[in-house]
């Protein structure tokens, strides 16, 4: 029963009582769940209607002291009536005063007409009879009350009322029939291993005895107590989020209540406290309600009521969290597992639970924060220890030993290590460094402790990577001194060299190569020599052993194969098939194989697979979102850059690799920002945006990343760049340099870097042509191993050396080949350059066909150059430059046309309509007619149809 409806059935009660016949009520219910409140609004109630209340509050301290419970009552009776009499009329001669207790050994007893504390020792072995012989007293008072006027006796929480009082009222309930006399009990929830006093249920579960239920709020309830507590009406969204966290406990809503008002006048103190409380009493869905001090005390109140046995149990599920079960709290508090499900119960009845969990986190701050520092501490490692011993995943584990002082126990580094291990996989690097530094302080060795702190370092690389170098540096000396196994050294080796710092990295890896059992550890190594840092592999002491990969490779080293293969043999359909095979790993659990994810989608890159790359490149920035590990995704973002540019994306290249160079870069150079760099300044120079590279050219990078291959896209890049602002001297030594590097490395494939290409463009531009045609061809003559996107370059290039006659045949061969590898924007230039040779041979309409497409396609790619080059913006180049003649026998004058008039004029003879005319030059309609309408007037047409005339249309192309 709800709250309003008891209140109901105990008002007719008291109507019924009030004519005679007296009766007697029992309210159950979970602690603080609002019994007290009801006793009180009841004996409000009955004063209002005249009775006489008389009330007694039981409490545990008070269970073992013998008519502590019966003191009250009459000292509640001698308030009322100080003068000894009701009204001041006495009670037919039998003075309060005058009842005593009488005791073995207590002469004269004691009175209990005076304050409770008269009657404070117990009075253990009292005979029947005295008992009687005060309950026959007390039975006589109460009748004399009531026959003067209604009576109304509350006994709250009867479960701690001492024996003997219990015994007065038992007596007194058995003759309560005939008198108008009320008396009400509540009665709270004890624990199964505490023994109700059996006169206690003699007493509740008499014939006559009305048993009512106190439940929690409902929802409505929860309302109009809210209503009650705020000065406007709460909203439906709150009621339902006060329902939902306090279950009803009217304590508890009380607490929430209060806490959004504290809330709400703290943090909107300009405005007025109304408007504040209807800003705390309508929480939006996403923000929800704020559990602050007040909630938290209103917590820890109803777990004492409770007793010590459920406050204990309560702090060991706080304590242990998700990993709670019965049996486990059993055995971390020392309690029997029958009695720990009694008190799982009483914590559900009065909210705090919700199965073994908590429902709230302000529940279990504020369990965990009352709790004394060394029982908290002691708990801690008993609880990890227990969920070591039962097998539990070591992140559960080390969440008790994170959260506590250090614990020297043999199990427990590599068991924080273990967890480090995974939240660094899980991209949690900040979780775990944590791990990892309580394991440095567990360690009870020198061995333990350099392993963490390799583990460390390499988690510092994961979090900040331009900052990480040192973590790496400082275990030289102990790596050289045997301090570390060889999987870790090798491991901070490949964190120097990240940092370019390669003579203390080689030192680590020829000591490796000198020890025993290190073969199978340097094969990963060997592999990232000769697929990234590939000025080093010839610069060991000694040769490193020959990486063969085995059915138990690890997916980084057959990652790192498959890169090695494509940089050596172009399209290699074994490097392609193994990169795939790493990159499927990408759907399973196990987000350590993140490392090798990078390996596979380069390798896919330079086999000129940029669909199959980009698509891979895709799932795996789809899930990088749940990594917190910049070093992670920056290099994931450096990749994905350079797969954009490789499809004519430059604008996303642009964007991918600013992300990357924010998360990667610092004071100095590494090659993951090196990386991006390089594909910053070739998608920014193929945007036409110069003045921004000449910036980020502006800092000459050190002498180490010219080992590297990021240093071979950089001399590339660069390359790019001067052959785009004409300083072809520049460019050509750049192109040449990079070519020798690659020719010295064995990775001489046009995928990694068309050198060849590049240089020939020079040579062309500086006249020599046979030059041009030699490196070209001997491109065209390397067996490329399917590389479309590079053949198609290639002939592209050469399509330029030959007469214009041979060019669209040729050009159209390298289209195809770029269209078919995804390369957009080698393709758009494809497109402009075959444009101009139908135009040099008079196919103008396919001319003007092919330019449309050229445009289109070089604008998706947002390379301005390559659209500029299609507009009329220079002299005419065509030999005869006479001016056509006009039908009235004079010359068109295209000197006339402004240049906005001629790309205007250009567009229209392609067959352009007027919205896309605008669209492509970003001006209005309007302008666009405004300008045709002075290009007809100038040169003397009347509409588009004389424009589009053979001779006008073969000048203007030519202008």
């Amino acid at each position: 029963m709800d709250r309003s409806e008891i209140l109901e059935l105990l008002g007719d009660l008291l109507v019924r009582s009030a004519r005679g016949r007296g009766v007697i009520a029992s309210i159950s219910g979970s602690t603080a769940m609002g019994k007290t409140a009801v006793l009180n609004i009841l004996g409000e109630q009955a004063g209002s209607a005249g009775s006489t209340v008389l009330s007694v509050v039981s409490t545990p301290d008070e269970r073992d002291h013998a008519f502590s419970g019966l003191a009250q009552l009459f000292h509640s009776l001698r308030t009322q009536f100080p003068e000894g009499g009701a009204e001041g009329g006495g009670l037919s001669g039998t003075s309060l005063s005058g009842i005593s207790v009488p005791g073995a050994g207590i002469p004269g007893g004691h009175p209990l007409g005076g304050p409770a504390e008269v009657v404070g020792s117990s009075v253990p072995g009292m005979p029947q009879d005295d008992l009687v012989a005060v309950a026959r007293q007390t039975h006589q008072v109460v009748a004399e009350l009531a026959a003067r006027k209604h009576l109304l006796i509350t006994v709250d929480d009867v479960e701690h009322t001492d024996a003997a009082t219990l015994f007065c009222l038992r007596y007194l309930a058995q003759r309560l029939p005939h008198l108008p006399v009320a008396l009400v009990l509540t009665r709270g929830t004890l624990l199964f291993n505490e023994q109700s006093p059996r006169i206690l249920d003699d007493l509740v579960y008499q014939t006559s005895v009305r048993r009512l239920h106190l439940r929690p709020l409902s929802r409505e309830g929860v309302r109009d107590l809210a209503a009650s507590l705020a000065p406007s009406a709460p909203s439906d969204h709150f009621v339902a989020e006060l329902h939902r966290l306090s279950v009803g406990n009217p304590l508890l809503v009380h607490a929430l209540v209060e806490d959004q008002l504290r809330a709400a006048a703290e943090s909107e103190a300009a405005r007025t406290l109304s408007a504040a409380v209807e800003l705390a009493v309508q929480p939006s869905a996403a923000d929800g309600l704020t559990t602050g001090p007040v909630f938290q005390q209103a917590v820890l109140t109803c777990l004492h009521r409770l007793g010590p046995h459920a406050e204990r149990v309560a702090r060991c599920v706080a304590l242990l969290d998700r990993a709670t079960t019965t049996r486990l709290l059993s055995r971390l508090s020392g309690i029997d597992e029958e009695l720990v499900r009694s008190c799982l119960h009483l914590l559900t009845g009065i909210g705090m639970l919700e199965g073994t969990q908590l429902r709230h986190p302000g529940m279990c701050q504020a369990l965990l924060r009352e709790m004394p520092h060394d029982e908290a501490t002691e708990l801690r490692h008993r609880a990890a220890g227990l969920l070591y011993d039962d097998g539990a995943p070591p992140q559960a584990v080390a969440a008790h030993l994170g959260n506590s002082s250090p614990l020297h126990a043999g199990w427990v580094v590599p068991v924080l290590q273990e967890a480090a291990r995974q939240a660094l996989a899980d991209g949690d690097v900040a979780q775990g460094l944590r791990y990892l530094e309580l394991a440095r302080d567990c360690a009870t060795d020198q061995a333990e402790r350099l392993s963490v702190m390799a583990q460390y370092a390499y988690a510092q690389w994961q979090l900040r990577p331009a900052h990480s170098a040192p973590y790496f540096l400082t275990l030289k000396t102990p790596i050289t001194a045997g301090g570390l196994t060889s999987d870790n050294a090798l491991r901070v080796a490949e964190g120097m060299m990240f940092h370019l710092h390669f003579d203390e990295a080689l030192e680590i890896v020829d000591h490796e190569n000198s020890a025993d059992g290190a073969r199978v550890a340097l094969h990963g190594t060997q592999l990232l020599m000769v697929s990234e840092f590939l000025g080093l592999a010839d610069r060991t002491g000694r040769p490193l052993p020959k990486a063969h990969l085995s059915a138990t490779s690890t997916s980084e080293v057959r990652a790192r194969h498959a890169l090695a293969r494509a940089l050596a043999r172009g399209a290699d359909e074994e490097a392609v098939t193994l990169a795939e095979q790493v990159l499927q790993g990408s759907h399973s659990p196990e987000p350590w194989k993140l490392e090798g994810f990078r390996s596979a989608l380069m390798a896919l890159c330079y086999a000129d697979q940029l669909d199959t790359a980009h698509r891979w490149y895709e799932v795996l920035a789809a899930d990088s979102g749940r990594y917190k590990a910049p070093g992670w995704q920056g290099l994931l973002e450096s990749t994905g850059a350079l797969i954009s540019l490789r499809r004519g994306q430059l604008a996303d290249a642009v964007r991918q690799a600013e992300k990357a160079r924010t998360l990667l870069s610092g004071s100095s150079w590494n090659v993951g920002s090196a990386s991006a760099l390089a594909v910053l300044v070739e998608a920014l120079t193929a945007m036409g945006d110069h003045d921004t590279v000449v910036k980020l050219l502006a800092e000459e990078p050190p002498q180490a990343l010219f080992l590297t291959r990021a240093g071979l896209h950089y001399l590339y890049a660069r390359a790019r760049h001067h052959l785009a602002t004409g300083q072809l001297n520049m460019a050509l030594t750049d192109f040449l340099g990079c070519g020798a590097l690659m020719q010295r490395w064995n990775v001489d494939t046009p995928s990694l870097a068309p050198w060849r290409l590049g240089a020939a463009e020079v040579w062309t531009r500086l006249g020599d042509r046979e030059r041009a045609v030699r490196l070209i061809e001997k491109q065209l003559t390397t067996h490329d191993r399917g590389l479309s996107r590079s053949r198609g370059m290639a002939l592209h290039r050469l399509a330029l050396l030959q007469p214009t006659a041979q060019q669209p045949s040729v050009l159209l061969d390298a289209f195809d080949r770029l269209d078919s590898s995804g390369a957009w924007y080698e393709a758009a230039g494809v497109l402009v350059d075959l444009s101009r040779a139908y135009q040099q041979l008079g196919e103008t309409a396919v001319a003007r066909q092919t330019a449309r497409r050229a445009w289109r396609l070089a604008k998706s790619c947002r390379a301005e150059p390559l659209c500029q080059s299609l507009l009329p913006t220079k002299a005419p180049r065509v030999v005869d430059t006479k001016e056509p003649v006009n039908p009235s026998g004079g010359q068109y004058s295209f000197d006339q046309l402004s240049n906005s008039e001629r790309r205007v004029a250009l567009l229209a003879t392609q067959g352009y309509a007027n919205r896309e005319i605008a669209e492509r030059l970003f001006i209005t309609v309007s302008t666009v007619e405004q300008h045709l309408t002075r290009v007809y007037r100038k040169l003397g047409v009347r509409n588009r149809e004389q424009l589009l005339a053979g001779d006008r249309a073969n000048t203007l192309h030519a202008v």
